[in-house]
């Protein structure tokens, strides 16, 4: 994996910081890792703050990671019982695009998701504060 992640769990919300150079399955598998982290601890909300990352994911890139996304939303809401998991990124240019196009990709799928260029907009979306446990 070109990301390392580091997992925190928080007070509403697991915490996931990563760092590296992006790669696709690197995102994947973060994210991966993230919700597996998460959903044992009863979090459904996770930030991944990706201010560290470096890289351009090109526009298929940011288009898989969306479609992988709203795919892996979608498949854990129809377990039994269903896990509903709300993602938000932290980040900043090159990685995020100014367009959100990723974010737009996996929204129009379902995902519940929001790429922020501002940790405070990230924490608020998600209903949580930066408090650790």
């Amino acid at each position: 994996m070109t990301l390392t992640i580091d997992i925190e769990s928080r007070k509403d919300y697991l915490f996931a910081t990563l760092s590296g150079v992006f790669s696709l399955q690197g995102a994947q598998e973060a994210y991966d890792r993230a919700v597996k982290a998460a959903l044992p601890l009863g979090l459904s909300r996770i930030l991944l703050d990706a201010s560290a990352v470096t890289g351009q994911p090109s526009q298929d890139e940011r288009y898989a990671l969306g479609l992988f996304v709203a795919t892996e939303q979608r498949a854990l809401a129809a377990k039994s019982p269903p896990c509903d998991v709300q993602l938000a990124i932290y980040g900043h240019r090159p990685l995020v695009d100014p367009n959100r196009f990723g974010e737009t990709v996996a929204l129009n799928r379902g995902a519940k998701v929001k790429v922020s260029e501002r940790l405070d907009e990230a924490l608020a979306w998600l209903g949580v504060t930066a408090e650790h446990r």
